[in-house]
């Protein structure tokens, strides 16, 4: 069931149907838009019923709102010294509402009645028929500034247009204002407003659909985001990209698709954008857009999936890099307060710092307090300098100590609380001067104890192989015997070489070896090696390999390379896998001569390169094989002799012994 819901294919199908669905949604609302706007005129503005259009209020308010216009329009807004308004206008205010209400309101839509107490009305109905009417409204203002309000529509509906302002030009008059709208026009409203209702329904509709789909859809993308098929986590190339760019990229590409498509449905209503293009315009931007945003974002959940968003995000590394500093420093003062010493240096501190700020207030009143505050920071300096001397003591001690001279003293300190630190220094030094001391002197009577046995093991090993060999030699020696004898004597010559390679190896690393330097052909050394093997390479089921120039010289001791030479080539007789190739290369670079050998294990190389090297340590962990675990380690310890290095280096299988030495012209 993962393959198929984690599979790739289902995957692209999934950002496929995506985009569709937005690109259908985005056509469906524009085509709602086109058809919404052509229906005439335009009044549905989302309300529940016709009976509470906003079209059919401002109609009712229209006469009100030409009175107050006519009165604003009227007077300048300026006052004389009484705080009587005075005029912008020559003409009678009765004669310039009039004209404004017989040129500025819609008779052909509305009956209206219109009058004040101490001019005449304009009328264009009868008051008690607009009462009737579907649409009215009925409105009366007091002489006393009282305005009262009746209408069809529901309350809340009809809003002021600043019928109580007129108080600031006309206090004492009463003003009626009745108004309905015609019942033919009331019908035609209803007819538009319950059309572009049902296509703003239907729009609504069909867009939550494509909508519900989209959302689908990018749930199961980034539920699905970074998983294989088989279930497991994996990012892409994408995914290395700054977090701030892929947010950069969501949302100038978001916001950009909405901008465009608005501008050229805008564009496309004001005639300027062909109507053969808008459809196909509107739903490629609407794809790539959708795509791009879809594209970011699914790796950004990656990345949150697999931890990895910290790392992709400048900020958030810089966040948590202020963050750690943040807490390590406060974590640096909680553990120095915490200190009897902590607590000096902040008690001290804040005096220190109080101190100061008094002084400096003092100078203001006298220049006395301006010596004491100077007095005080050379107390301050002195205290620190002398501080900082110590430390600068304790840290040249230190690294004494750490350079190796363990007999070094930190000398006295000023500073009483800095003591304690130096002494500790100095009694560590002397502690690591008595381990040092024991362990040499465990090592060189190790070192000795195994040359001396050795030494003393080989008169009897003699002994042992010599009567070994006059029992081999006698020819009436029964045959079971004879037998007895071989094993005997091939033991014999086991452990003399096992005796002889213990007392080298103690010799070398005790440094007590003679060492003879001279110019050596280190090629030629390496082919004699090879021909002193030459039977055994030939019945070992070994293919060597060997690339070398035609000369190679080396500073070096002849027999210790030699000795060197043989202990590589029986190692990798011994441990080499059966029927596999040996290299054996020799090349000059950079001033030095290196030799490697490399070959094919026939056991698992699982041990530390760095003990293979030590006495005894061997490979075969089993110890099936012929060797003693010294061969490398003689190898080693004569190389360094002779002023070279050797490195083991392991890779899968591969065992490589490398060997470096400063090249002699």
């Amino acid at each position: 069931m993962k393959k198929i819901v984690y599979s790739p294919i289902l995957k692209f199908l999934a950002v496929i149907l995506f985009c569709t669905s937005m690109v259908l949604g985005v056509l469906t609302v524009t085509a709602g838009i086109e058809d919404f706007y052509k229906v005439t005129p335009n009044l549905y503005s989302f309300e529940k019923d016709f009976s509470e259009s906003w079209y059919m209020a401002s109609l009712l308010q229209e006469p009100e709102r030409v009175i107050c216009n006519a009165y604003h329009e009227y007077y300048s807004g300026v006052f004389d010294e009484q705080g009587n308004p005075l005029t912008s206008n020559f003409e009678d205010l009765d004669v310039y509402i009039h004209r404004q209400i017989k040129y500025s309101l819609n008779s052909d839509k509305i009956n209206y009645y219109i009058q004040w107490n101490h001019m005449g009305g304009y009328v264009n109905g009868n008051v008690s028929e607009i009462r009737k009417a579907e649409f009215y409204s009925y409105l009366v203002r007091s002489g006393r500034g009282n305005v009262e309000r009746e209408s069809s529509l529901p309350e809340g509906r009809m809003y002021s247009w600043g019928i109580e302002e007129i108080d600031q030009y006309d206090l004492t008059s009463t003003i009626k204002i009745a108004v309905s709208v015609k019942d033919e026009v009331v019908e035609e409203c209803r007819a538009a407003w319950e059309r572009q209702e049902r296509i703003v329904m239907e729009t609504v509709f069909k867009a939550a659909i494509f909508g519900g789909i989209a959302l689908l859809l990018l749930l199961y993308l980034v539920a699905a985001a970074g998983k294989t098929a088989d279930g497991s986590l994996q990012n892409m190339w994408l995914d290395r990209i700054f977090l701030e760019l892929h947010l950069l990229v969501m949302g100038v590409g978001g916001i950009g698709t909405i901008w465009l498509c608005a501008l050229i449905i805008d564009e496309y209503q004001s005639g300027f954008f062909p109507a053969k293009l808008l459809y196909p315009a509107l739903g490629g931007i609407t794809a790539l857009g959708s795509l791009v945003v879809l594209t970011s974002l699914l790796s950004v959940i990656r990345n949150i999936k697999t931890h990895t968003l910290v790392e992709t995000s400048l900020i958030l590394r810089l966040i948590r890099g202020i963050w750690r500093l943040v807490r390590d420093f406060l974590r640096l003062m909680i553990g120095w307060i915490s200190k009897k010493s902590g607590v000096l240096f902040l008690v001290l501190l804040f005096l220190y710092t109080a101190a100061i700020g008094l002084l400096g207030i003092g100078t203001v009143i006298s220049p006395v307090f301006l010596i004491f505050g100077v007095l005080l920071f050379l107390v301050a300096a002195f205290v620190l300098a002398c501080r900082g001397k110590d430390l600068e003591e304790i840290k040249k001690g230190a690294a004494r100590v750490k350079s190796g001279d363990l007999t070094y003293k930190i000398p006295g300190m000023k500073c009483s609380d800095l003591k304690p630190l130096a002494e500790n220094v100095n009694t560590i030094a002397g502690g690591l001067d008595q381990a040092v001391a024991a362990q040499v002197k465990a090592e060189r009577m190790k070192s000795e104890l195994i040359t001396n046995v050795s030494h003393d093991l080989k008169t009897p090993i003699t002994s042992i192989i010599s009567y070994t060999k006059l029992l081999s030699d006698m020819a009436d020696l029964p045959e079971e015997a004879r037998d007895y004898v071989a094993v005997i004597g091939k033991k014999s010559d086991r452990l003399k070489k096992l005796t002889q390679d213990l007392f080298d190896i103690s010799k070398a690393q005790s440094g007590n070896e003679e060492v003879a330097l001279e110019r050596l052909n280190l090629v030629l050394l390496l082919q004699q090696a090879l021909g002193e093997h030459d039977s055994d390479l030939q019945s070992s089921g070994l293919t060597f390999c060997v690339n070398v120039p035609k000369e190679a010289y080396i500073s070096a001791d002849g027999r210790k390379i030699s000795r060197v030479l043989d202990n590589l080539i029986s190692n990798i007789l011994k441990y080499s896998l059966k029927n596999t190739r040996v290299f054996l290369t020799v090349t000059e670079k950079e001033g030095e001569v290196e030799l490697e050998c490399k070959n094919i294990s026939a056991y698992p190389l699982d041990f530390d390169v760095e003990e293979i090297t030590q006495r005894f340590v061997r490979g075969d962990e089993s110890r099936t094989t012929e060797g003693n675990g010294l061969g490398l380690a003689i190898a080693k310890s004569y190389t360094e002799l002779c002023g070279g290095s050797f490195h083991v280096v392991t890779d899968g299988d591969m065992f490589k012994a490398i060997l470096r030495f400063a090249t002699q012209s």
